[in-house]
C-alpha cells in the first residue's frame, strides 16, 4: 500500500460515490439476536454497494454497514464478496440465489446543511 494510498485513501470510494445503484447476488442471510438489521452475506453482480443505500422497493431499509476485502463502508469491486447489515427488512427478504438491487436514497444527508452557524 503506497503512502497516497495511507494519507488520501483509495480512488474506490470515489467510486462508490458516482454510482447510484448496486446489484448484488444474495449468498446468505441470516438475523442475529438482539439486533434489528440482518447480516446478509452476498456477491456484487454490478454498480456500487454503499452505506445509507436503500433496497430497491423497501423505502424504509437502510444498509447500515458494508464489509469487504476492499474496504468498508463501500464496495466497487464487481464479484468481490461484501457482507451488508440491512435495517428495515426481514430475513425472508434476501432468498438465497436472488439479484437484490441498491439505490442510494433519495434526499439522505445531502440536503443538510455543512458546517456550523456562528451568530456575534
Amino acid at each position: 500500500m503506497s503512502l497516497s494510498t495511507l494519507t488520501f485513501g483509495s480512488m474506490n470510494s470515489i467510486n462508490a460515490q458516482s454510482h447510484n445503484r448496486g446489484k448484488v447476488k444474495i449468498i446468505k442471510a441470516e438475523k442475529f439476536v438482539g439486533m434489528d438489521a440482518v447480516c446478509v452475506i452476498a456477491k456484487l453482480v454490478e454498480g456500487a454497494v454503499a452505506k445509507k443505500m436503500k433496497m430497491a422497493g423497501k423505502d424504509k431499509s437502510v444498509v447500515i454497514s458494508v464489509e469487504s476485502k476492499s474496504g468498508d463502508g463501500y464496495c466497487t469491486k464487481i464479484g468481490a464478496q461484501v457482507v451488508l447489515m440491512v435495517e428495515g427488512v426481514y430475513k425472508e427478504d434476501f432468498p438465497a440465489g436472488a439479484d437484490i438491487i441498491f439505490e442510494k436514497g433519495a434526499g439522505g444527508d445531502e440536503s443538510k446543511p455543512k458546517g456550523r452557524v456562528i451568530i456575534a
